[in-house]
């Protein structure tokens, strides 16, 4: 990837989270990045680093041959129109929740478009990337796409018309995860437990039970199983799960997740 230029238009968790993952692999050389954002204040870091930074995501356009858009959905009608004309030929990969290939082949005629769904824990390395398949992308072209994503985490490509769904496995499921560790401490200080060890060992056994997950060969039905003795708290615990029908708040939840990245479709 020695002559690849990656442009970044928007400076924000993800963009910034895929961005730190290139840097850290060697994946490209900071002079070999432009960022754009329309504060200032969040390139300055990068800037530190050596990458080329503007407020002007026509400048990144002109610059990358490999351009991601981390701009929110509702962005993309102000955004798109200023990069008219400079991207053909040049790969284009949205970020963003409902925004279609066609759409985005509308809005920059002559773009290779490829559209992905990471997560929040790329900012850490052990991110989870949804890659629509792009058959009218250059193969190599394709693969430095995958690569991006590869190099602060997982990465699965999935037909495009899955991506409204797939949001609900890694997209926004970090926040689901997250509010429940924010019950756990809560209850847990509530009893006199200490913050800090609570969202410790919290924080742990949600680590230990993504590598039981990973690395065990068993389903997530048998893994839980495993932990309940006949008898015991935790199947005393699930009963609760089960009278306010949890399976049912979780469906909903997905449910509503993928209608709102339809509602901002384009």
């Amino acid at each position: 990837m020695d002559e690849l230029i990656l442009g970044f238009i928007g400076a924000g968790n993800m963009n910034s989270a895929i961005l730190n993952g290139v840097l850290s692999q060697g994946l490209v050389a900071p002079g070999q990045v432009w960022l754009s954002n329309r504060s200032e204040g969040k390139l300055a870091s990068f800037q530190e680093r050596g990458v080329h930074t503007t407020t002007d995501n026509r400048r990144v356009a002109e610059q990358a041959s490999v351009i991601v858009l981390g701009v929110k959905p509702q962005m993309f009608g102000d955004v798109l129109p200023g990069l008219g004309g400079v991207t053909a030929g040049r790969c284009v990969v949205s970020i963003a929740a409902g925004v279609s290939t066609a759409y985005l082949r509308e809005m920059l005629p002559g773009a290779h478009v490829v559209r992905a769904m990471p997560n929040t824990p790329l900012m850490v390395g052990v991110g989870a990337t949804a890659v629509a398949e792009a058959p009218d992308v250059p193969p190599a072209l394709f693969q430095t796409v995958l690569k991006l994503f590869s190099a602060a985490g997982e990465v699965a490509v999935i037909p495009e018309g899955q991506m409204d769904d797939i949001i609900n496995v890694n997209g926004s499921s970090p926040a689901w995860f997250f509010r429940m560790a924010e019950v756990m401490v809560q209850r847990a200080v509530s009893v006199g437990i200490d913050a800090g060890t609570a969202l410790r060992l919290t924080a742990k056994t949600m680590e230990g039970c993504a590598k039981l997950l990973q690395e065990s060969g068993k389903t997530p039905g048998e893994l839980r199983r495993q932990v309940c003795s006949p008898g015991g708290t935790t199947l005393a615990s699930l009963s609760a799960f089960d009278e306010l029908n949890y399976e049912g708040l979780m469906l909903e939840a997905m449910r509503r997740c993928t209608q709102r990245s339809r509602e901002l479709g384009r």
